[in-house]
């Protein structure tokens, strides 16, 4: 058997070779079909690598959770969170470890005669750089002793530093925030961009003056960490279990950080799966081309396979030589095509300067796919070659 098949492939290697450019233009059906299923796929595992890095990058990991107003995911919700319930939950909550309220608004900075407006105007806490990793490049944070006693200073992200003092140092500077006063005390260090947002474009103030800058004093979430992932569960009851009660109804909602990682990783997968399942039909069209193509071979070969069969060639060594030259064909498209999308890949993922991971696991199952197809879109031409007649195929003439 091992023999046999040997020699079907030795067959089927010179036939192949043979007939270059049919053989080429045969197996670029599924080249394309893999090429497009490595790159879509390496791209989306590239993709779900940057989006769970940056995050992670911002300190939220496990032990992370966030709580939003409004009892569901809303556009525009209701703002019913408050500093108080913050204080409420960090006095009140076992095993809290750090605890950031976050106002939001616009605030339009004047220094001399520039101005502008960041992208974020916060009010949050001092928490702030010891929750989510972030570091001062210039300057320092302000202290909860600051916050408590209302102290109107402020910390620029790089983005905004850059914009009002260029490359001067803004560290004791005063500015003013719509039209309230305030002295420079830190520049936040460079966070880069998180998708399309940039993340150093930002001003953060003490939460207990933001009600007299940027209008109001509710908070449009809290983020919270606990002192570990074993015990999010249990904190995620005593805070719904608190809010609750000092809401008298169920007004808001509460992610897990991971809950988020798993929902932005489910819903890359699925976007991956669907492109997949349409760079796969390709593969299933290649398929049918190679049988189109093969059966058209069986009946150029004619008179090839009688002679063959009149010399001693059985039943079997026909069937095999096609269905060899069916996998062969097949099996050097996925290769093909599994370099070129690998290829394509790296250069779109350092294009956009994301890290390139390479989907091998696509790749295992590219080839599998396409041995399958090979198979199955082999067999009935090399059926239909097997059957032929000798006196027949020996008579037959193109």
């Amino acid at each position: 058997m091992i023999s046999l098949i040997a020699d079907s492939i030795k067959i089927a290697i010179s036939s192949l070779i043979s007939n270059k450019t049919r053989t080429l233009l045969t197996t670029m059906g599924v080249i394309i079909g893999v090429s497009a299923v490595i790159t879509l796929v390496s791209m989306g595992e590239g993709a779900k690598s940057y989006i769970v890095n940056q995050i992670r990058g911002w300190g939220m990991g496990p032990n992370s959770i966030e709580i939003h107003p409004g009892k569901e995911e809303m556009a525009m919700p209701e703002l019913t969170i408050t500093y108080e319930d913050t204080i409420a939950i960090k006095e009140k909550v076992k095993n809290m470890t750090y605890i950031i309220p976050e106002t939001v608004g616009k605030g339009r900075i004047t220094y001399g005669k520039k101005e502008y407006i960041p992208g974020f105007t916060l009010g949050i806490s001092a928490d702030y750089p010891l929750a989510l990793n972030q570091k001062v490049a210039e300057g320092r944070f302000f202290s909860k002793a600051e916050v408590d006693s209302r102290r109107r200073v402020i910390v620029l992200g790089k983005t905004v530093a850059q914009k009002i003092f260029g490359s001067s140092s803004p560290i004791g500077e005063k500015i003013k925030i719509n039209n309230v006063g305030f002295q420079v005390i830190g520049v936040l260090e460079e966070k880069g961009t998180l998708l399309t947002t940039d993340m150093d474009d930002l001003a953060l103030i003490p939460i207990t003056i933001s009600e007299n800058v940027i209008g109001t004093k509710k908070v449009w979430e809290i983020f919270a960490t606990v002192s570990s992932e074993e015990l999010v569960p249990q904190a995620l009851k005593d805070i719904t279990a608190l809010l609750t009660k000092r809401h008298k109804k169920e007004d808001f909602h509460i992610h897990t950080q991971q809950g988020m990682i798993d929902i932005v990783n489910n819903i890359l997968n699925a976007l991956t799966g669907i492109v997949s399942a349409i760079a796969v039909i390709s593969l299933l069209v290649g398929g049918i081309g190679i049988m189109n193509i093969m059966l058209v071979a069986v009946s150029e070969r004619t008179r090839e396979i009688g002679i063959r069969k009149a010399i001693g060639a059985k039943k079997s060594d026909i069937f095999f030589q096609f269905v060899s030259e069916s996998i062969l064909i097949t099996l050097s498209g996925a290769i093909i095509g599994i370099m070129l999308g690998t290829l394509a890949s790296w250069g779109i993922m350092s294009f956009f300067k994301l890290d390139a991971v390479i989907a091998w696991n696509a790749a295992l199952i590219s080839c599998i796919v396409a041995f399958i197809v090979g198979i199955f879109f082999g067999v009935y031409p090399a059926m239909q070659a097997a059957k032929l007649n000798p006196v027949d195929a020996l008579r037959y003439e193109v």
